[in-house]
């Protein structure tokens, strides 16, 4: 329970922290326009040519499309790689259980276990930090396949539950590839041009509306940065799910491993 709230409170701190650093530059942001209004806007305004905020409002209602569309999009992915966590753990439980009628199943439930030690041990730090899978984790999967194998029965009677189990163990293959299939790339590179460019647009439009800065400009130059850096970095965020501080934990194999131990598996 400790542990829990000590990973809640990191994960608010994380979060506080990002959010602190993304108020600091939408505060910076008008003094950084007014001084680039001064050096570049100072004969545009005397002579009173403003840029039209009709433009900008076309454009502003333009790029919120695609900050939605990227946004509703990457939360789709992030969501498919939670269920796929969820399901390819409930998949390494069943397989285990399974097996246990079985003669000479201890080496296949003993290498399940090593595969869902190292999957949190070793796997969920390489996702986080390369985004991607872990070759040792890989090899030990690998070794629970040829533990399978060797645990074929010599009786007809037990086809049936052997075959089960391969059919669970299959589940698991596939929801791992599915896993990796989702560890970044979510969002085509063209929508990241799209996003860059209108992220530039969005501070030369709040450059060349009102060059005057009056005080209710400075307000929303404020709000309006804040809202769309912080939308580029949720974006940021979801476009890696095993990565980054909105990450998809990996409670599900935990909960599974100590099942695994309560089943008399020894640990790997």
């Amino acid at each position: 329970m400790f542990s829990q709230l000590k990973d809640l409170s990191a994960f608010n701190l994380d979060y506080l922290t990002a959010f602190a650093v993304i108020f600091c530059i939408s505060l910076a942001m008008p003094v950084l326009l007014g001084v680039l209004r001064r050096r570049t806007l100072a004969r545009q305004t005397a002579s009173g040519k403003l840029f039209s905020s009709e433009i900008f409002s076309l454009f502003s209602a333009v790029y919120a499309f695609f900050l939605g569309f990227s946004i509703v999009t990457l939360w789709g992915s992030f969501v498919s790689a939670r269920n796929v966590v969820n399901c390819e753990a409930a998949a390494v439980l069943s397989s285990s259980c399974l097996s246990v009628p079985l003669e000479r199943s201890g080496p296949f439930r003993l290498a399940l276990s090593g595969y869902v030690r190292s999957v949190i041990d070793d796997e969920w730090p390489s996702m986080n930090q390369s985004v991607v899978m872990s070759e040792r984790t890989s090899e030990l999967f690998g070794d629970v396949w040829n533990a399978y194998q060797a645990m074929k029965p010599a009786d007809k009677e037990s086809w049936s539950q052997y075959s089960s189990v391969g059919q669970s163990l299959a589940e698991v293959n596939r929801q791992r590839f599915a896993r990796s299939q989702t560890l970044s790339g979510n969002l085509y590179p063209p929508v990241w041009v799209i996003l860059s460019f209108g992220l530039m647009g969005v501070f030369v439009g709040l450059l060349l509306t009102n060059p005057e800065q009056t005080s209710t400009q400075v307000a929303m130059e404020v709000i309006v940065a804040f809202l769309v850096v912080s939308c580029v970095y949720l974006i940021i965020e979801l476009s890696t799910p095993f990565s980054g501080v909105l990450s998809v934990e990996p409670a599900p194999f935990q909960d599974v491993y100590v099942r695994l131990l309560a089943m008399k598996v020894p640990a790997g």
